[in-house]
């Protein structure tokens, strides 16, 4: 057996798993699913995870065939290789055909012979709060309305996030919080908006438009008048919205708590050091000072202050 784990970064975390012991590889998925049984010949289980708290991406490679009962704990949504089939309530189907959503509270059976399996795990607080967030309901409890996507179309829309996810992770991106963060979005909302969810659709759709509408407006604007002195209420009047209702579109869009105060001040400390950066071998010599003073800050000093606390990091180098 090979089990290994390392930590880039708080938060994230990558695991691989190997064994062709069935007792192992049962204990390995009941720790990673929530409650699982195995049956039958697992002739061997290989599996390498990443993720932090909000979400993680697996790939499983199995040999010989078996079955396993899951009582999942996360929500889980899965492709695979000919060879899975699953059942569920009396349905059943195979994840090769299309993407399927499994979730808390409805267990299912895995059918697996010689399958490669590619799978995403969101835990419920998570996605719930995103899908609160996204559709403006504060009281939403999140369920999917069975494990179908919502049409082709939408399974379509699924593979290809998890696809792009895919990729970051095989170029060794996820360790980054930002890039990670974004994966996150991704998944979740692509998840809420391709599989069927219990509820009125069509009144979430048009909160999450209207968010997506108020959001666009504001931020457009923040970044064509940034030099300018103007407010959050300014950005809200521009894109038809209240003030509160700008704050809920933005934070709806991401899981870093970036107010629309806070987006206006990243759009002026980017203009500035880009400014700055260009102006650095510039003939005749370019005014540092005034550069900083026409993006809102008094000083070169009281910028690169404001960058650092920013961004946690020089604005230069």
């Amino acid at each position: 057996m090979a089990h290994d784990e390392r930590r880039r970064v708080a938060g994230y975390f990558e695991q691989t798993f190997g064994s062709d012991d069935v007792d192992e590889s049962e204990d390995w998925l009941n720790t990673r699913y929530g409650h699982v049984d195995v049956t039958r010949s697992l002739t061997r289980y290989d599996e390498r995870v990443v993720g932090d708290d909000r979400f993680f991406l697996t790939e499983v490679s199995t040999f010989g065939r078996y079955e396993c009962a899951i009582d999942p704990d996360t929500v889980l949504v899965v492709a695979a290789t000919p060879g899975f089939r699953w059942e569920l309530d009396g349905d059943e189907g195979s994840p090769t055909d299309r993407p399927a959503l499994f979730q808390p509270g409805r267990p299912y059976l895995a059918k697996v012979a010689d399958s490669d399996i590619i799978g995403v795990g969101l835990p419920p607080e998570a996605l719930q709060r995103t899908a609160r967030l996204l559709y403006g309901h504060d009281e939403l409890e999140v369920r999917f309305d069975g494990p179908y996507p919502a049409g082709d179309r939408a399974g379509a829309r699924w593979l290809a996030a998890l696809e792009l996810v895919r990729r970051e992770e095989a170029r060794g991106l996820l360790g980054n919080d930002l890039i990670r963060a974004s994966a996150y979005r991704l998944l979740a909302v692509t998840a809420l908006e391709s599989f069927r969810l219990v509820g009125d659709r069509s009144s979430l759709r048009a909160s999450a438009a209207r968010r997506t509408s108020v959001y666009r407006a504001g931020a457009r604007f923040l970044r064509d008048h940034a030099s300018l002195p103007i407010t959050v209420e300014d950005a809200a009047l521009a894109a038809g919205a209240s003030t509160r209702e700008l704050l809920l579109a933005f934070r709806s869009r991401n899981d870093e708590g970036v107010t629309p105060a806070r987006y206006l001040r990243r759009v002026r400390l980017d203009a500035a050091r880009h400014e700055l950066t260009a102006s650095a071998d510039a003939a005749p010599a370019v005014d540092a000072q005034a550069i900083v003073e026409r993006w809102g800050f008094g000083s070169p000093a009281a910028f690169e202050l404001a960058y650092r606390r920013e961004y946690a990091g020089p604005s230069a180098g």
